[in-house]
């Protein structure tokens, strides 16, 4: 249900359905932040989420890395973490702010660490609502991309090099 939704949304990538952000690295796998709800009973929250977990369901993914000072790549992380056990807003309702979506949490994140509106929204249906690919339209760049692997740059995804804030887009089964 959702999954769809968001793809639509979008209007320059219609490929992403779903998103976080690295939160920690090293050990055995990195860790995200993330938005999400069960689509029947819309019950959820902002938490944190194992990269295997994240990834269970994926049919293709992206990373795309913040290309600003690492001060502010650092802060887009705290302000994630600020919104640990926020709900899930399956409205998708940009006015709330007691409520996120996986695309708005990021976009709030974003934009408050580097202290200006980066990250805007698309109008969609005569509503404001954060697409996928909103997200990394300024200020990204992407290193890793599934759909198209002889893409990927030296940074390419692996444990070591997967750094926090790294936003991560995926495409979800329906």
């Amino acid at each position: 249900m959702w999954t769809k939704y968001f793809i639509e949304c979008s209007t320059r990538e219609k490929r992403f359905s779903h998103v976080g952000i690295v939160s920690e690295v090293g050990g055995e796998e990195a860790v995200l932040i993330h938005a999400d709800a069960d689509e029947r009973t819309g019950a959820g929250c902002v938490h944190f989420e194992g990269w295997q977990g994240f990834f269970a369901d994926a049919l293709e993914c992206a990373v795309f890395r913040y290309d600003g000072p690492l001060a502010v790549a650092s802060n887009i992380v705290v302000n994630a973490k600020r919104r640990l056990g926020v709900k899930f807003d399956s409205a998708f309702d940009m006015s709330e702010t007691n409520r996120l979506y996986c695309s708005e949490m990021v976009r709030f994140a974003i934009n408050e660490a580097v202290g200006t509106n980066l990250v805007g929204f698309t109008r969609v249906c005569g509503r404001n609502v954060v697409a996928i690919d909103d997200l990394y339209r300024y200020g990204f760049r992407r290193i890793y991309d599934s759909h198209h692997p002889e893409l990927c740059t030296n940074e390419c995804v692996d444990v070591g090099s997967r750094h926090t804030s790294d936003t991560i887009p995926k495409t979800s089964r329906q």
